[in-house]
């Protein structure tokens, strides 16, 4: 009877066990792509560069990130030039800001916490060239 009663309970911890996994797979997004979310943007005061800030989610094998970008302003089809992108495994929207300090320079300000993956000191496609200031937090 014990035997009959164990056999029991593995079935039951096994039945349990492929039920969770399937509830896991359909609720999470594990594989999925991730989505982007424009948190900030901004041209300059003549209008002419956009700097986009920009939080990215992750899934199962990356972490969110937070990406700037800047492009023209005018001109929406502009392939985006990434200017600095950051991330950690709890990475905060508010980790990541900018501020136009002039016509040519971006300053940047960022939590010293954060995994640089990127940082750009001058842009290369926008004309004229934006000057990046980098101040941790």
């Amino acid at each position: 009877m014990r035997t009959t009663h164990s056999k029991l309970i593995k079935k039951i911890l096994i039945g349990l066990l492929i039920i969770g996994f399937f509830i896991f797979m359909t609720n999470f997004d594990v594989f999925g792509e991730p989505t982007g979310t424009v948190l900030k943007v901004e041209c300059d005061y003549k209008g002419l560069r956009k700097i986009k800030l920009t939080e990215i989610s992750g899934n199962a094998t990356t972490n969110r990130s937070l990406h700037i970008y800047a492009t023209d302003c005018n001109n929406n089809n502009a392939i985006p030039e990434p200017i600095f992108v950051v991330d950690v495994p709890f990475v905060n929207r508010n980790d990541v800001s900018f501020k136009w300090k002039n016509f040519d320079t971006l300053t940047i300000k960022y939590d010293k916490r954060l995994k640089i993956i990127k940082q750009k000191t001058v842009s290369e496609s926008i004309n004229p060239k934006i000057i990046f200031e980098y101040i941790t937090k």
